[in-house]
């Protein structure tokens, strides 16, 4: 076994050891994206999703968190392991234990107008999962920026989604002038600045049909009117 090792390369880490913060996250979604088009477990759930579209995937940087990022650290004895392992525990991509936050999960990351990391989502990709586990996963901490920004400045309507699944799905339709609450409970202070920096002047709300989404689209609706939007209400039929 031993003389087999020897021989074994060697592959490089996923983050170097000396990259800021920034470059680290950046580092940590190009190696998912890599990931996700190797895997076609992953790329199967993005055709059943209909949010298959080789563009999205590379216009995005849609990832796989497939449980191997781990492997490619330094070993966690070595004083750059453990010092790269904090680094990525503070950032919210590691936990303690030792595992990938997002393991097993398609991995979106929302980015600024300058491709700087401000969130990321995971997605479990298997619904075989253990009783309690969370399939719907952030970095720790307030969410931070706005899903598809650069957009925003080539139209004065934006469509503004429940989730991030649900605009990739809106994108690969063709209606790129849209973006993502973070779940029904999720409009930030950062959506409201960036529909004002771009002088977005209708929001089209095609949020869920269950009682969670008419909820929030009823409470969110008449906040954006008061602050001078035109807000339409989108509905699809409920079981769709």
């Amino acid at each position: 076994a031993s003389t087999k090792a020897r021989y074994v390369k060697k592959l490089p880490a996923p983050v170097d050891v000396t990259a800021d913060d920034q470059t680290a996250l950046r580092q940590v979604v190009e190696f998912y994206h890599e990931t996700l088009k190797e895997s076609s477990e992953a790329l199967a759930y993005l055709e059943k999703r209909k949010i298959g579209h080789a563009g999205a995937v590379d216009h995005f940087k849609l990832g796989h968190a497939n449980r191997t990022f781990g492997y490619r650290l330094p070993n966690s004895q070595l004083k750059e392991g453990r010092e790269i392992r904090g680094r990525l525990q503070r950032l919210g991509v590691y936990r303690v234990t030792g595992r990938e936050h997002f393991a097993g999960s398609l991995v979106i990351p929302v980015m600024d107008e300058q491709g700087n990391v401000t969130e990321m989502y995971g997605r479990k990709i298997n619904d075989n999962l253990r009783e309690g586990t969370a399939y719907h996963l952030y970095l720790p901490g307030p969410h931070k920026g706005v899903w598809n920004v650069s957009a925003l400045p080539a139209s004065r309507d934006v469509i503004l989604c429940e989730a991030l699944i649900d605009a990739l799905t809106f994108w690969c339709a063709g209606f790129q002038n849209v973006t993502a609450s973070y779940g029904v409970e999720g409009f930030t202070a950062d959506h409201l600045a960036a529909f004002k920096k771009y002088n977005i002047e209708r929001v089209y709300i095609p949020y869920d049909r269950d009682d969670a989404g008419e909820k929030a689209a009823a409470r969110l609706a008449p906040a954006l009117i008061e602050t001078g939007f035109e807000v339409f209400r989108v509905e699809f039929p409920a079981d769709q």
